[in-house]
């Protein structure tokens, strides 16, 4: 009788256990199912982009084509082969001002702008790049970098009787009789005085060129070390005759550098 309940005890006691652990199992199934929709369902319902340079991480890019394994890539060796040869230029790029690409450059035009920019570096403002009826852009050009000079670089304009009047002790009289050596010593004084150079910029830097048929604007930077810079624009057009001439000017922008060697724009345009 004993042993009978014995039996009865261990057949229930083993048909509850299976029972829980059935149940657990399938609970568990259940919200792995549940996790698993869910993640498909959030994957299926996003908007994904498509991959970029998905050959960049894998790639390897120690070797090159055109160069033997054995020779240790550095960027000499690279700038010398012919696969260096293939690559595209990349050029620099002012900030507030633009490429100073030129690879598309008109020859002519290049050429004048580069001799006009120079003679403007020396305080020349040349009328044989105008034709005769847009010289009097070159005087109103002339007029506003004057005006706009000492409020922007917080000194007189180079050559200027300010200019000469800071630099001399003497009086404006005994300042004019010694700027005119002619009165004194003849045409060997007018010679010397004709050769000296007034600096107006220390260099220039030529900007990629816009040209659209007869039409062409180019701009440039003025720099004054340690003062600042102006940024011009030229513009070229074809005359009658076919030939390049510039047209018209525009002052950009013109920015000195404050005390702190920051750049300022003190001209307020």
């Amino acid at each position: 009788m004993l042993k009978k309940f014995f039996f009865l005890f261990v057949f229930a006691f083993l048909s509850f256990f299976y029972s829980c652990s059935n149940s657990g199992t399938e609970d568990l199934s259940e919200n792995s199912s549940s996790l698993k929709a869910a993640a498909e369902k959030k994957i299926s319902g996003t908007d994904w982009t498509f991959e970029l340079e998905k050959d960049r991480l894998t790639q390897d890019i120690s070797t090159v084509n055109s160069i033997e394994k054995k020779i240790k890539l550095t960027p000499q060796v690279l700038l010398n082969s012919n696969y260096a040869a293939k690559l595209n230029p990349v050029y620099p790029y002012l900030e507030g001002f633009g490429s100073l690409d030129t690879s598309n450059f008109n020859s002519e035009i290049k050429k004048m702008s580069a001799e006009f920019a120079s003679g403007l570096c020396k305080n020349q403002f040349s009328t044989a790049f105008f034709d005769a009826s847009d010289i009097y852009e070159l005087a109103l050009f002339s007029l506003e970098l004057k005006n706009r000079w000492q409020e922007t670089f917080g000194l007189p304009y180079p050559g200027s009787e300010e200019e000469a009047s800071e630099k001399s002790p003497l009086s404006s009289e005994q300042n004019s009789e010694k700027q005119n050596p002619v009165e004194q010593k003849g045409g060997e004084g007018a010679e010397k005085s004709e050769e000296k150079t007034v600096i107006l910029f220390d260099e220039y830097l030529l900007g990629e060129p816009f040209q659209m048929n007869s039409l062409c604007e180019v701009p440039v930077r003025f720099v004054l070390k340690d003062t600042g810079f102006a940024d011009i624009m030229l513009f070229f057009a074809k005359n009658t005759e076919g030939k390049w001439k510039i047209d018209q000017l525009q002052i950009l922008k013109m920015q000195g550098k404050s005390e702190t060697g920051e750049n300022v724009d003190k001209s307020g345009r």
